[in-house]
């Protein structure tokens, strides 16, 4: 069956629909803003009006010429936007062809609450699109009531609409956008010519510790302006006769035609005045209604690499990522856990097993036991040997006699396997060919009951003599080779010899300094930095190199948040840094301590009643504590829903804001005032009403059409420019 809508006239259902799309009367409702902000905002009247009168603009970006025009005159028109969304009923006409357009435009725009933003957005209209030229914000509460506003507002480049509305007001209410401009390209101006100067001194390559690439937050420069082809044949022609020496010639024709340089994207004319719709006890309820979320358009940063970056140095960063995170971190981590649950130290294993086996019978037991085991480990990890066995095997472990035994030491065929390619590839530098995997048979007789069969030497030259090793020729160092030490410490060669051996120095990285003195190391534990990077040609190479300045940034950001995070938390629980891990040592232990002691209290004392006052009060404080924090977690959860928290925090809400002084225009730096400006606006408005003298009422520099339209929504006839 199908239902039938009733039909209604034409008068109905235009009643209908302004029913619906009515707005509540604010001081009937004034109330809901306690109770309901958000619904508030969004069915209660403008608590207030800003009449906006968009009269005139001036030196506004131009077009770009083509090959079709050579115009570069903008056709401009301005939308008005509030809280990120566009007022349809509030955009000027088109001005076609005017180099300083005049709209004398004037709308109204609802205002609910008091922290709305709007915007002024300047466009350009294009064939095919209407193009942005530039932006200004303003804050409504900054607006005084009932005063009148006038004058240039600076507008900014619209390549710096990024962040919230509010963020990008208050940065362009304490600097104006043309002088932020001339002294970024001063700044840049300065760095130009002291790169230049240094470029013979530029820092060696090997230097791990330099930043190699400079981030600065994004801001739209100084631009060079748009030129038709007039201007274009004049600024060439001033050119060639700098390059020939008639440098008189030269300036005369660059004064004689405009800079070409803009700091911002020009100016409008705008008059404003922001008026009560209802009494002022009434605004006070407004103070508590908030806009809709600002919509954050987000940061961008300005890259600079500060020089070339090659292969070498990404491959080297990212190694050296890869031995302080992986290695040294996540692995030891790995093995330590491994430790405890096969058992290698049944002590230790028994310990934390019957902790943990505790906690789960004895849920208030947890923060007894689990600081305790932590503290445990803590005080394990001061002893380096046994930290070692604990956190070494075939990933990690030192290419050395005790890295071999501490390998062995995990009777793990997998383990040893891993120990051994590593000394294949790393010390011997020799080349593996094993297709039937007799490899891994060899590494499971080197072993015998978690002990080595053979000592590191012995292994060395049972593998040279293997049939499925090829032992080549070592690497023949020189002076100034990049090489890495024990594949974890970057150095440079100094010297060469005696035998096999070289003198390096180490390099300081980001994280540690071995020293600045050379020392003496066998040649098999230095291996160079550019063997592991693979070799391209060089047209390959000129290829790949923006693919690598555009990756590199990556690489380094990585470097610089997880190296020193790891390396302090590494400093702590390697007993480097005493005093920090022997404060944590010992906080753990009171903690666990106090948590004990009233585990002990309730178990002997509770059950026949002997606990006195004050220990019951401890008991219950300390065995609720966790209770305690989820039950806060779920009344705030709870609390925050409720509607007389809702009240509450719109009273709160009220209380803070009424002591915002509306300061404007004081407080921004990219108005000026021009009274000669609003004389000739006066004058043109007054010579407007004396040609259409048919009683019509005039807001501040309402324009003749704009007062048509304000009696036509006054008697019925049409709406007028509201606000959302």
């Amino acid at each position: 069956m199908t239902y039938a809508y009733p039909s209604y006239g034409a008068d109905e259902t235009t009643y209908l629909l302004d029913k619906v799309q009515t707005k509540d009367d604010f001081h009937a409702k004034r109330w809901r803003c306690l109770s309901h902000p958000s619904r508030a905002f969004e069915t209660l009247s403008p608590y207030a009006i800003l009449e906006v009168g968009i009269m005139a603009a001036r030196d506004l970006t131009e077009r770009e010429s083509g090959f079709f025009s050579t115009d570069t005159t903008p056709d401009t028109l301005v939308q008005v936007i509030m809280d990120d969304r566009d007022l349809e009923r509030c955009i000027t006409p088109v001005a076609r062809g005017k180099k300083e357009p005049l709209w004398l435009y004037h709308c109204e725009v609802d205002v609910v609450a008091p922290s709305s933003m709007i915007r002024f957005q300047v466009l350009d209209d294009r064939p095919t699109q209407k193009a942005e030229i530039g932006f200004v914000d303003i804050a409504i509460n900054d607006i005084p009531y009932d005063k009148v506003i006038e004058g240039w507002f600076e507008l900014r480049f619209q390549e710096n609409l990024l962040k919230t509305g509010q963020a990008r007001y208050e940065e362009h209410c304490s600097v104006r956008e043309e002088e932020k401009c001339k002294q970024s390209y001063e700044d840049k101006e300065k760095e130009k010519k002291s790169n230049s100067s240094t470029e013979s001194t530029d820092l060696p390559t090997e230097d791990l510790e330099m930043k190699l690439v400079k981030k600065t937050p994004y801001y739209a420069p100084s631009k060079a302006r748009a030129m038709d082809a007039f201007q274009s044949c004049v600024s060439s022609t001033a050119d060639k006769a700098e390059e020939y020496g008639f440098e008189t010639l030269s300036k005369s024709l660059k004064e004689g035609g405009r800079s070409r340089i803009r700091n911002n994207a020009g100016e409008v004319y705008i008059s404003l005045r922001l008026k009560l719709a209802v009494s002022s006890g009434d605004s006070l309820f407004a103070l508590a209604l908030d806009p809709p979320a600002p919509v954050n358009l987000g940061t961008k940063e300005e890259v600079v690499l500060t020089r070339k970056v090659d292969i070498q140095r990404c491959y080297d960063d990212l190694w050296e990522v890869k031995v302080r995170v992986v290695d040294d971190a996540v692995l030891c981590c790995v093995y330590g856990f491994k430790y405890l649950v096969s058992w290698r130290s049944w002590p230790l294993s028994l310990i934390y097993l019957v902790g943990l086996i505790a906690c789960c019978v004895r849920t208030y037991l947890v923060w007894a036991i689990v600081p305790l085991l932590l503290a445990i480990s803590l005080f394990v990890n001061s002893f380096p040997k046994a930290r070692a066995w604990m956190t070494r095997g075939g990933h990690n472990a030192a290419l050395t006699e005790e890295g071999f035994k501490q390998t062995a030491a995990w009777r793990d065929t997998e383990e040893i396997f891993r120990f051994i390619n590593r000394l294949l590839r790393e010390d011997m530098k020799a080349k593996l060919e094993d297709p039937r995997g007799k490899l891994r048979g060899f590494a499971a007789q080197a072993i015998r009951d978690g002990e080595p069969a053979v000592t590191l030497e012995e292994l060395r030259l049972a593998l040279a003599a293997a049939p499925f090793v090829q032992v080549e020729d070592g690497p023949h160092f020189n002076k100034g080779d990049l090489v890495w030490v024990e594949g974890r410490w970057p150095a440079k060669v100094t010297a060469v010899g005696p035998e096999d051996a070289v003198t390096v120095i180490y390099e300081k990285t980001l994280v540690e300094n071995n020293g600045a003195e050379p020392i003496q190391v066998r040649a098999r534990q230095v291996v160079l930095r550019a063997e592991a990077v693979p070799k391209v040609p060089s047209w390959v190479g000129a290829g790949i190199a923006p693919i690598i300045a555009g990756i590199y940034p990556v690489i380094e950001d990585l470097r610089h948040v997880s190296l020193p995070a790891i390396h302090m938390l590494t400093q702590i629980l390697t007993w480097a840094n005493k005093p920090v891990a022997l404060g944590l040592m010992v906080t753990l232990l009171v903690v666990s301590g106090l948590f004990m002691w009233a585990a002990i209290l309730h178990i002997t004392k509770g059950s026949s009643g002997n606990l006195s006052h004050s220990e019951e009060v401890v008991i219950m404080v300390l065995r609720s504590l966790d209770n305690f924090i989820c039950g806060v977690v779920v009344l705030g959860i709870f609390l925050a829903q409720a509607w007389w928290m809702a009240n509450f925090g719109s009273v709160m809400k009220i209380m803070g804001r009424k002591g915002h002084r509306r300061t404007a225009p004081s407080n921004w730096a990219f108005f000026r005032q021009d009274p000669e400006q609003s004389q000739a606006l006066q004058n043109l408005l007054a010579k407007d009403t004396q040609d259409h003298p048919h009683g019509m009422f005039h807001l501040p520099h309402m324009s003749s059409d704009a007062a048509t339209s304000y009696a036509a929504m006054h008697t019925g006839q049409s709406g007028g420019a509201q606000g959302p």
